[in-house]
């Protein structure tokens, strides 16, 4: 009885262990390039901010002929917290920290992005 208790025990730690270093493994191969995040107006390109070398959280507004809004900057993400536009999508969108995610004000032609080196 002794000896199929230890085998069990046994194979659930080398499971586990495996699970944990695959989880490790994927999870350093993510997040191995700086995110940068792109804001683009009308298309333009106007600013890159290093997400990973933000050391205090900041604010700023973005003001076009069609509106205005206010980007919050924090350690690795970025999003968009109030806009003058009438459906506030891009508020509601919340904030991002990976590649492949997006915020669009559509009303306002803002569109703010995440690239990293992997991605770029």
């Amino acid at each position: 009885m002794v000896h199929k208790t230890k085998f069990w025990v046994i194979l659930f730690a080398l499971i586990f262990a495996l699970g944990l270093g695959g989880f490790l493994l994927l999870w350093n191969l993510g997040g191995s390039g700086a995110a940068t995040a792109r804001i683009w107006l009308d298309g333009e390109l106007c600013e890159e901010i290093e997400l990973s070398a933000v050391v205090l959280p900041r604010e700023f507004d973005i003001t076009t002929e069609l509106g205005t809004n206010r980007v919050r900057v924090e350690r690795g993400a970025i999003s968009v917290v109030s806009a003058d536009c009438p459906d506030q999508t891009c508020v509601r969108m919340g904030r991002i920290s990976g590649e492949m995610q997006t915020i669009a004000c559509i009303p306002h032609r803002l569109v703010i992005d995440i690239v990293t080196e992997a991605g770029q």
